[in-house]
């Protein structure tokens, strides 16, 4: 499938991006192309492409590629994903000398995988979910609760979703858990129905108030 969303900031629209899912060698992978537009891209300019690959029955992650082009430098992210947890590599300089981390946790998510194991659950309101993941420098404990059901107005036509309440904590060095300096909370909305789509997410950042929302999806054999 393919699927094009719009992203804001407060009241701004500040970015654009599309996501393809596809499969690769018996993988499942995720490409997502992105970057700021209009007013916020004379302010803020970013392109962002990322490309991540995960077993489709397991929905384990394999490894997991960002890149994002600002102003003023170039960052690059990389994890490679085993049994055990995550190698990252991360540089911000194309002279400069990686050296790898790791996070020893297995069961580790990334973002995509994080997602698609959500929506393979039940999702009955009430319920709780819980998942170890790294959505860029850092691993989190993210917890997931099924807040209800609602119908909102997405991509041109009215849907029934399920909405979920994301919060998260960072796992330090010491593998403590502490508060998110950056991420308060978010809400997320998904298509009640057998695709689960994602169609609206909200969330309280550092810099405020952004959002993201769905503009269009297409699935192969052209229904939409």
């Amino acid at each position: 499938m393919r699927a094009s969303y719009s992203f804001g900031w407060s009241m701004f629209t500040a970015a654009r991006a599309t996501a393809e899912l596809s499969r690769t060698n018996e993988l499942l992978r995720l490409d997502v192309r992105g970057g700021t537009i209009g007013v916020v891209r004379g302010l803020w300019r970013m392109d962002a492409t990322s490309t991540a690959l995960w077993h489709p029955v397991t929905i384990k992650p394999v490894s997991h590629v960002v890149t994002e082009v600002l102003q003023n430098k170039t960052v690059k992210l990389r994890l490679d994903f085993d049994v055990k947890g995550v190698t990252q590599i991360r540089t911000t300089r194309s002279d400069e000398t990686p050296k790898p981390k790791r996070f020893d946790f297995p069961g580790l998510l990334d973002m995509p995988t994080a997602m698609m194991w959500l929506r393979s659950q039940r999702l009955h309101v009430g319920e709780t979910y819980r998942c170890l993941t790294i959505p860029e420098a850092s691993a989190y404990l993210t917890e997931l609760k099924i807040v209800g059901k609602e119908k909102i107005d997405v991509a041109g036509k009215c849907q029934n979703t399920i909405k979920v309440l994301l919060r998260a904590h960072e796992v330090n060095d010491k593998l403590e858990l502490e508060p998110s300096k950056r991420f308060k909370e978010a809400f997320a909305w998904f298509s009640d129905d057998n695709d689960r789509l994602l169609l609206r997410a909200k969330a309280e950042v550092f810099i405020g108030s952004v959002w993201m929302e769905l503009d269009k999806v297409e699935f192969r054999g052209g229904s939409s």
